[in-house]
């Protein structure tokens, strides 16, 4: 498993490429600007998209959705608790950074155990609400991409419409709870680890009562 990270839009999203390098098949997660840089990245690694997939519908990780599906070909997996999200008219305060989101409507909708296959890898999907209802952290082999939910040494708000924190709360105590380590791969700022985030992260302490 090979992964790209690109830094996209006016608020530093992390999108992340997923491929495997025989195959070239890949996925892109959380396409949230830039749509041509996207597509170059995966033009110059010669790779067939064969998923977008979301970890939530905020405007700042879905602004390149559109085209990058166009271009690719690609399914649309999008978290079923934020489809209503996707609505133009549901982006609220953020209506005037959005005015080049065209809506798709998703191929599936994700709820807590849906998997999808490309390249030999399973990416499935955890629901873990807080930052919004349909937040999901989404597995791949040891690496989870986190989202909003979780970033290194936070979490995200939780004061936007549909948030709730003692909910997040709840959502961190299960990433803390799994078994082993990860690689953290979150939607904003730099990487980090599981481990890393048990013993550092204030928010994870206080959902475990450390």
């Amino acid at each position: 498993m090979k992964i790209m990270q690109l830094c996209v839009g006016m608020v530093g999203t992390n999108c992340y490429i997923v491929y495997d390098e025989a195959s070239r098949e890949a996925a892109v997660i959380d396409p949230g600007d830039n749509a041509a840089s996207i597509l170059k990245a995966i033009h110059d690694e010669n790779l067939a998209v064969k998923y977008v997939l979301l970890t939530h519908c905020h405007f700042d990780h879905i602004l390149a959705a559109h085209e990058v599906l166009t271009a690719t070909g690609a399914q649309y997996v999008v978290p079923e608790g934020d489809v209503w999200l996707l609505e133009k008219s549901a982006m609220g305060e953020f209506r005037p950074f959005a005015s080049s989101y065209v809506r798709d409507e998703p191929d599936i909708r994700a709820v807590e155990g849906t998997q999808v296959q490309f390249g030999g890898m399973t990416a499935v999907y955890m629901n873990t609400p807080g930052h919004t209802p349909g937040s999901s952290v989404i597995r791949i082999g040891d690496a989870l991409f986190t989202g909003d939910t979780l970033f290194r040494h936070e979490c995200g708000r939780c004061d936007l419409e549909g948030g709730d924190f003692p909910t997040m709360l709840h959502s961190l105590k299960r990433l803390h709870d799994l078994e082993g380590d990860f690689q953290v791969l979150p939607g904003h700022e730099g990487l980090t680890t599981l481990e890393e985030e048990r013993q550092m992260n204030p928010y994870m302490r206080q959902a475990t009562g450390r």
